[in-house]
């Protein structure tokens, strides 16, 4: 059997312990295992039916890699039954935890489940019983929140454009007026379960998009006179208060139950269950018959400060990098000027964080766009909708203190009345769109202009005849016979270096330039890490096979560093976030301790230089912010990002920005000169530490801060 090899090999080097930690990083990291099998299955079984298999102790079996490994075992389509009550004799913590990481909590029709209910039934375990009650209890509660919704959407029948205009309503009801002393990224809604709570705003635009995109498609194409026909008896009765009945009164109502419902499911899976799985610090058990929680105390990720001060670093490049775009000269220099430079800054800053940080410098997804003009064409139509939508709305419902809906009406008459659209769901023939936006493109004719114009509104639409709902994030636009529908609020509340992120790595993951990126930004770190006058081997081939590339070294006088560089998108769930670390981080770990050890034997060796003199410092860059910080295996994870700020001399931007009051300043601060100053000002944390205080304290003295990102 190819693991019990595996094991005798690593143990006529070692001890038990470490053949078998070894043996379980060669199962879960290395990618060439997989090919000597026909399948996942029988690498898992030749695995989990290993003669060493039957000598693991309870020690052992408490080690990260080890509850990993069971959980994919677990995951597997076929376990067997005397293998797991073995390991439950000698751990049953252990396999609890490798049930919960293995996420079939969330699928309770999973193929092992069987299997489990027959060992509960065969053998007297306390602590397995338990468990599997309350896995019970939690796969019922969340039965009955999505058979509460089902039960909703069959009674109210809901056609796409109808709950277009039910959202739209409700976001001018419930969330562009949200209380000026919470935070405008959460909110509180009708029928909300868990009323004290504040939930977050973006859980509402995702549940708008899932009853949009899943409602009741009609057969017929779209017309302009169906169109008009429900929008007139939809939408017009609630925002000019004519016409309105209690059916449709009872309609709008249903849709409030229906985006409530939606809500908690949501929630449920991601703060519930997919929590309890991979979140092994929480754990829920009953206490007469109700779910409690005790989940272990742990420093805050500050997840959404740190982003935040990342997106203010991008603005701030971006005003800085203003005179380089051709869009300068072609801004309305009108009322609308700020608001049109901003975009076009925003527009600037995220072109350098793709090509800085991701190697991301064109837009080819099989069809090419010009890239700037891909993400201005966004970033003025966020522009467009706070001007002319969003804030009006908010200064007359505000100022005179009147009901959403009646601000609505004298918003939509006085747009009537200067010949503009001011209803709360913008649309348009996607041809009138392209022709009117068509003066943004730059170059060419005035056709052409057009043609590109109604390419990039179609590459940010989702066409709801495919049904498709797992692109909300980055599509902000809906597309249904040649109609383009959008909802402003969402629109103007959406981060948009995000959305261009997650587009160009999660939506469209397997571009055929993915590879030539990954060059690049390996070639932007080695660059960067050149400023600490060490010497800087990028890309570096071994000359031992299985080492693999090692990403960046750089040699000082008496210190090394040496770098695993990752690149992915911006996580949205919880199950996302720990898989992540799971497969991909621990897997960086895996590699960097070989490469490390390469470094230290066999590199260093062959400069002609003793290792014993060195200090070799290894860390995994990345380009997410989850685990920041944080040690994966004991290698410091940190963000590439926080290394582009350091080694471009802006460590401290954000407060020679707020001494100077001036985003235009040049606010630098010396870089690094050395390894050593380097290592020690990341290792140290320094970076964190200064500016989320700095944050902190502007959040606290104006809640309102313009450089809220």
């Amino acid at each position: 059997m190819y693991f019990d090899k595996q094991f005798s090999t690593f143990f006529l080097g070692s001890n038990n312990d470490e053949a078998l930690l070894k043996t379980l990083e060669v199962s879960l990291f290395k990618s060439s295992t997989s090919g000597k099998f026909n399948s996942v299955s029988d690498k898992l079984n030749d695995f989990w039916t290993s003669n060493f298999i039957e000598n693991v102790t309870t020690e052992q079996m408490n080690s990260e890699n080890f509850i990993l490994a069971l959980s994919q075992y677990i995951r597997s389509k076929s376990i067997n039954k005397d293998i797991v009550i073995k390991l439950l004799e000698r751990n049953r913590n252990s396999v609890v935890k490798a049930i919960r990481q293995s996420g079939i909590i969330a699928n309770a029709d999973h193929c092992s489940w069987v299997v489990l209910r027959e060992i509960n039934n065969q053998v007297d375990f306390l602590e397995f019983k338990d468990f599997l009650l309350t896995v019970e209890y939690i796969q019922l509660q969340y039965q009955e929140r999505c058979n509460a919704y089902k039960e909703l959407k069959n009674q109210t029948q809901f056609d796409q454009v109808t709950a277009m205009i039910f959202s739209s309503l409700y976001a001018c009801e419930y969330l562009i007026l949200s209380p000026k002393s919470i935070d405008s990224l959460y909110t509180k809604i009708p029928y909300q379960y868990g009323v004290e709570e504040y939930i977050p705003v973006e859980n509402v635009w995702k549940a708008f998009n899932h009853i949009i995109t899943s409602a009741n498609i009609q057969k017929k194409e779209f017309t302009e006179k169906t169109l008009a026909l429900i929008f007139k008896g939809t939408m017009m009765p609630f925002v000019l208060g004519q016409n309105l009945n209690d059916k449709l009164i009872n309609s709008y109502d249903s849709f409030k139950r229906m985006v409530a419902c939606q809500i908690e499911i949501n929630l449920y899976r991601d703060q519930v269950i997919d929590s309890y799985c991979f979140d092994l610090e929480k754990n829920y058990h009953l206490d007469n018959n109700q779910l409690k929680l005790k989940s272990s105390s742990k420093e805050p990720d500050l997840f959404s400060d740190k982003l935040t001060i990342l997106s203010i670093y991008w603005l701030y490049r971006g005003f800085n990098s203003l005179e380089k775009s051709p869009y300068l000269i072609q801004l309305d220099k009108g009322v609308n000027f700020k608001a049109n430079l901003e975009a076009l800054a925003k527009t600037q800053g995220i072109i350098l964080q793709l090509e800085e940080v991701y190697g991301i410098k064109k837009a080819d997804f099989g069809e090419v766009y010009d890239l700037s003009t891909l993400i201005f064409t966004m970033l003025m139509i966020q522009a467009h909708f706070e001007y002319n939508f969003v804030q009006p709305f908010k200064d007359m419902a505000r100022n005179a203190e009147m009901h959403p809906f009646i601000a609505l009406e004298r918003l939509a008459i006085k747009g009537f009345s200067e010949g503009k659209d001011r209803i709360p769901l913008n649309h348009a023939k996607m041809k009138d769109k392209a022709i009117s936006m068509s003066d943004w493109i730059l170059e060419g004719s005035g056709n052409s202009k057009k043609r590109e114009m109604s390419r990039i509104l179609d590459f940010w639409s989702q066409d709801l005849r495919e049904g498709k709902s797992s692109s909300y994030g980055e599509k902000s636009f809906y597309k249904l016979d040649g109609y383009m529908f959008s909802l402003p609020w969402v629109t103007f509340q959406k981060n948009f270096n995000t959305a261009t992120i997650n587009t160009f790595r999660k939506l469209y993951k397997n571009r055929a330039s993915l590879k030539s990126e990954t060059d690049l930004m390996e070639q932007n770190l080695a660059g960067l890490l050149a400023k600490c006058k060490g010497r800087v081997y990028s890309q570096y081939e071994p000359s031992e096979s299985g080492v693999g590339e090692i990403d960046a070294i750089v040699v000082s006088e008496d210190k090394i560093l040496v770098i695993e560089l990752k690149s992915t998108y911006v996580k949205i769930s919880v199950k996302e976030i720990y898989e992540y670390r799971n497969f991909v981080l621990k897997k960086a770990a895996y590699q960097l301790s070989r490469k490390s050890e390469y470094v230290r034997d066999v590199f260093l060796p062959s400069l002609g230089l003793d290792s014993s003199q060195f200090s070799i410092h290894s860390w995994i860059v990345d380009t997410t912010l989850e685990f920041d910080h944080e040690y994966i295996d004991g290698f410091l994870k940190v963000s590439f990002e926080e290394l582009v700020i350091i080694l471009n001399g802006h460590k401290q931007y954000l407060s020679n920005m707020m001494d100077n009051d001036n985003t235009n300043k040049n606010p630098l601060s010396g870089y690094e000169e050395n390894l050593e100053a380097l290592i020690e000002s990341v290792e140290g944390n320094t970076f964190w530490t200064t500016n989320l205080s700095l944050i902190s304290s502007i959040q606290e003295s104006n809640n309102a801060s313009p450089l809220k990102a």
